[in-house]
């Protein structure tokens, strides 16, 4: 019988069982999947120049967690240094967004983070701070909410976002950056010491459990019925959305028993909606002679991001620094929502329409350049149930709350149970695993302590 079960193999949970691995910690991990990274989910094709990131693709801000690992293990990242662009409404161009930060700031800073009933952000913008004069930065605002956060402007918290929902004028923290060789590099270092103490197709239904004990019940993919794991102690490291599954549903976890003690913290969480579609096209046309002409400006070759106020897909990005033939259409919030209910073809039709309105292209000729489209549906998809998290009207200090092991027996783990406000974020989730494997090593340490002493007297 191990010592712990780690429930699923996203970064929170191989980096939590790594580190007790590492600290002579007996461990196993069950992850549903038949990969491992969890909401890192990069794609490779031969004809592609860069990897297709379908889920986690930036390094946001500072992250010690992710600089210290890419050190470790000999992987080059790069920070995104090209222009932000701002598309101009009814087709009138481009104007650049150098200020981006700074407009953004000047909404985010109006956020009261003692406010005293918490409100959303959507009655804090629907007040208009600013008036007239931030008409502009409160669009951006609005978009960066629904985009970043992936999140509904009438469900997230004003406190949440003001504490830090924005890095404000802090310059490391407005980083961003990629992992050159893909993020399942990060994740394949992660997980390369566990061996066959890692499971996939393992697909956790139960936990049963009592102090000291733990037996996770579990199946295959196919429904096939698998040999129980029993620990004296789990860490529960899948997505919000999973916790919060009704019982019954495809990839929902029954705890028995249940987790009364987290009701509160899971219902002031929500999990954020995003579509993302990867477009690799036959030329990166934003850099050509031709295109330049069309639009009147040579400045589109060091495009890195381009907001537009696209009912479909409002926010696109290359691949920049790295020259390659690659556009990532982007939705968050409700317009995700949307988008989620149209086929993986009608998704692709609809990026390519975005497309064309937004770089003052013809379909036709957008569609001719098109070789290749990929999409994940993270919403639908049984072991994610959406994108990331983030803190619903009154849920500030939700995060913490989730946090909070059981009993010294189940402890959790994941981007929405990290107390320092890095919701959403690889390094976030990333810390918490080795939070999470910290406390189960001093709740062994006691229980052991305490089981020596009962055995002297």
């Amino acid at each position: 019988m191990p010592d712990v079960v780690v429930i699923g193999a996203g970064v929170a949970g191989l980096s939590a069982a790594r580190a007790l691995h590492e600290n002579g910690v007996d461990v196993v991990v069950l992850e549903a999947r038949e990969r491992v990274g969890g909401r890192i989910f990069t794609h490779r094709d031969s004809a592609t120049p860069v990897p297709v990131e379908l889920g986690a693709e930036f390094i946001h801000g500072s992250a010690p967690e992710l600089d210290e690992i890419l050190r470790e293990a000999k992987l080059a990242s790069c920070d995104i240094s090209g222009r932000r662009w701002q598309a101009m409404p009814g087709g009138r161009g481009f104007r650049p967004a150098d200020d981006f930060w700074e407009q953004l700031d000047r909404v985010m800073r109006r956020l009261d983070a003692k406010r005293r009933p918490d409100r959303s952000f959507a009655d804090f913008f629907d007040r208009r701070p600013g008036g007239r004069r931030l008409a502009r930065a409160r669009a951006l605002a609005l978009q960066y909410v629904e985009g970043f956060h992936a999140a509904d402007p009438k469900r997230i918290s004003e406190r949440a976002l003001a504490e830090g929902g924005s890095p404000g004028d802090d310059v490391r923290e407005r980083r961003i950056g990629r992992v050159l060789d893909g993020y399942d590099r990060v994740v394949d270092w992660i997980g390369a010491p566990l061996g066959d103490r890692l499971r996939t197709s393992a697909v956790v239904t139960g936990v049963r459990w009592a102090p000291g004990n733990v037996l996770a019940e579990v199946r295959h993919a196919d429904g096939r019925t698998r040999p129980p794991v029993a620990a004296q102690a789990a860490i529960v490291g899948v997505p919000l959305g999973v916790l919060q599954a009704p019982i019954g549903e495809p990839g929902a976890i029954e705890f028995n028993p249940e987790l009364r003690l987290k009701r509160d913290a899971l219902q002031h969480l929500a999990m954020g909606a995003v579509v993302r579609i990867v477009l690799r096209l036959s030329e990166p046309f934003w850099r050509t002679e031709w295109y330049a002409k069309q639009v009147e400006t040579e400045e589109l070759d060091t495009l890195s991001f381009l907001h537009t106020g696209d009912d479909d897909f409002p926010v696109w990005w290359t691949a920049y620094p790295v020259s390659a033939p690659v556009l990532v259409a982007w939705a968050g919030g409700p317009t995700a929502l949307s988008l989620s209910r149209l086929a993986s073809e009608q998704l692709e039709d609809t990026a390519i329409a975005a497309l064309a309105r937004q770089f003052r292209l013809t379909s036709r000729r957008v569609r001719a350049m098109v070789e290749a489209a990929w999409t994940h549906d993270w919403l639908h998809d049984p072991f994610a149930r959406g994108a990331y998290s983030y803190q619903t009207v009154g849920g500030d200090g939700a995060p913490t709350a989730l946090a909070r092991p059981l009993r010294g027996t189940l402890f959790f783990a994941g981007e929405a149970a990290d107390p320092e406000g890095r919701t959403g974020t690889v390094h976030g989730a990333i810390a918490t695993g080795r939070r999470a494997a910290e406390e189960v090593m001093r709740s062994l340490t006691t229980r052991s302590s305490a089981a020596k002493r009962a055995g002297s007297d």
